[in-house]
């Protein structure tokens, strides 16, 4: 029985799921949203909100003055986030975000299953994600397009020849002649 034992196992041994948690946090911090299955989501949004949480503490006691909290904390954190750009951008732009008390993800079920298993999938992102820049208008959209048709026209090949048909009676009127 698994009474009080919290965290899913998804057939992985330990080493596995603490390595798969880091990646997908990793993923999630540079992208900001990931497709992935609904398991992997739920039992990833935990550790990835306690990392935030843990980047926002940093943040306080930085603005507090406290140098040596800070440093304990972003210590704290380069030891679940190996890649220091990532840590990096989860100080600088993920964790100044997050100005809510927990709740920094969300999980939204896709409405398709995963090819292969049919596993459920889901999308795993950042609730105050950056907004996308729109499309261009104007003048600026019709230069964009004009430099992709330019490129489209100089990557479309040329026709090749005529190839003579096959088949016997091809070959039979190639003979003849």
């Amino acid at each position: 029985m698994r009474h009080r034992v919290s965290g899913k196992k998804l057939n992985a041994d330990t080493q596995h799921r603490l390595a798969m948690r880091r990646n997908l946090s990793r993923s999630l911090f540079l992208h900001g949203r990931i497709v992935t299955t609904l398991a992997k989501a739920k039992a990833t949004r935990r550790f990835t909100e306690k990392l935030i949480t843990r980047a926002r503490h940093a943040l306080a006691a930085k603005a507090a003055g406290d140098v040596h909290g800070w440093i304990h904390q972003v210590r704290l954190l380069a030891r679940d986030v190996k890649d220091r750009d990532v840590l990096r951008k989860l100080l600088a732009e993920v964790a100044p975000r997050a100005n809510r008390p927990g709740g920094y993800t969300r999980i939204v079920r896709d409405w398709k299953n995963q090819v292969g298993d049919n596993a459920p999938r889901a999308i795993f992102e950042l609730v105050d994600r950056p907004v996308e820049e729109p499309a261009p208008e104007g003048e600026e959209a019709a230069a964009a397009d004009a430099k992709r048709a330019k490129k489209a026209s100089k990557k479309a090949p040329a026709k090749p020849a005529a190839k003579a048909p096959k088949g016997k009676k091809a070959a039979a009127g190639a003979s003849a002649e």
